[in-house]
């Protein structure tokens, strides 16, 4: 499984640069998916987070792991998606670990009253 880049959130080569920093990474080890957040996950770019965790899904994975390490911002369709996929997950006794997770990320969960839903471990 490969990067999946973000399309371009506007015209002009500035809104290309930020698309193209923002990037869902999946990485498959055996039973385990494992996604690297980079960038800023909003709506333009959720699709490939949505698509990621399908594929990774249908390789009949029963953990995954969310990378938050690179993320500098998610808005609620990322939310959406990571509420999806635990849907998902909770079907087949799966998993969804959130890592390397700010304070702020931590915040916005706890706000949406989600922190329930995954195993959160904070960044160092």
């Amino acid at each position: 499984m490969t990067d999946r880049e973000a399309p371009s959130a506007g015209d002009g080569p500035a809104a290309r640069a930020e698309a193209a920093q923002s990037t869902v990474h999946v990485e498959l080890a055996d039973s385990e998916g494992r996604v690297t957040l980079t960038g800023e996950i909003d709506h333009g770019v959720a699709p490939q987070l949505d698509d990621a965790l399908t594929r990774l899904l249908a390789q009949d994975v029963d953990r995954l792991v969310v990378d938050f390490a690179r993320l500098s911002f998610f808005d609620s369709a990322c939310i959406s998606a990571l509420v999806r996929a635990h849907a998902r997950m909770t079907e087949r006794d799966g998993t969804i670990t959130l890592v390397n997770v700010d304070e702020y990320a931590y915040r916005v969960l706890q706000i949406s009253g989600l922190l329930p839903l995954f195993a959160v471990r904070k960044a160092p």
